[in-house]
């Protein structure tokens, strides 16, 4: 059995200097890799505007994806790297979750970094979807988007949900943190608001590359 952690944290900023430091941070990302002991994958994506499902970014808000070889190895970067805690200490706030992964499928860039475990049954469960946009139907994809997430607010069980990404328009994830398996299902596989938009994936073709994955939060922040 794998001891894989997945850590996903979300970062506020406020006043100029702090945002510009963030947004400066992000661009380093893309031509510098984190690295740590014990860290496989990381990515520190922007975040959208309003409900966090918008085209336009939201300068006051990243997040960070980190996939660490257990929890030791987790806990000792984000108290000892000094290139998390330099952006740590321009945050007005943030906040998160350590989960492991108890199903998916698809790729990232090429891969999966998941590693799937049985799922130990307790506490919320955090899912993501991941996708590469194909550009030129981007324009529907997002015409699409933007009606079907007006569903997800005051959804029975919903607790967090927040759309992420590494590049604006074509590189997009969601996050949806949940109470129980009972609530997500109801969603993801009962709701006459979801249900339209996986035909519509399948139809058009929106994608290029994907990822689902579930996972069990075993720490909250």
């Amino acid at each position: 059995m794998s001891d894989q952690i997945i850590s996903f944290r979300f970062l506020s900023f406020q006043g100029f200097a702090n945002k510009r430091f963030a947004f400066a941070e992000m661009g380093r990302s893309f031509v510098q890799k984190w690295e740590s002991n014990g860290l496989s994958f990381a990515k520190h994506l922007g975040v959208g505007a309003g409900n966090g499902f918008s085209i336009w970014p939201d300068f006051s808000s990243y997040a960070f994806l980190g996939v660490f070889d257990n929890q030791a190895a987790s806990d000792h970067f984000f108290k000892t790297n000094t290139r998390w805690l330099t952006l740590s200490s321009h945050s007005s706030e943030t906040k998160g979750w350590d989960a492991v992964a108890i199903k998916g499928h698809g790729t990232w860039n090429g891969s999966n970094p998941f590693s799937i475990v049985e799922d130990p049954g307790n506490g919320p469960l955090l899912v993501m979807t991941r996708a590469s946009i194909v550009w030129y139907k981007s324009p529907i994809f997002w015409f699409y988007v933007s009606h079907a997430s007006k569903y997800l607010e005051n959804r029975a069980g919903l607790l967090f949900a927040k759309g992420v990404g590494e590049f604006p328009l074509i590189e997009q994830a969601t996050l949806s943190l949940w109470d129980s398996s009972e609530s997500l299902d109801s969603f993801a596989y009962k709701s006459k608001e979801h249900a339209p938009m996986i035909k519509k994936t399948r139809k058009i073709g929106w994608y290029s590359e994907e990822m689902f994955t579930r996972f069990r939060v075993i720490l909250v922040l």
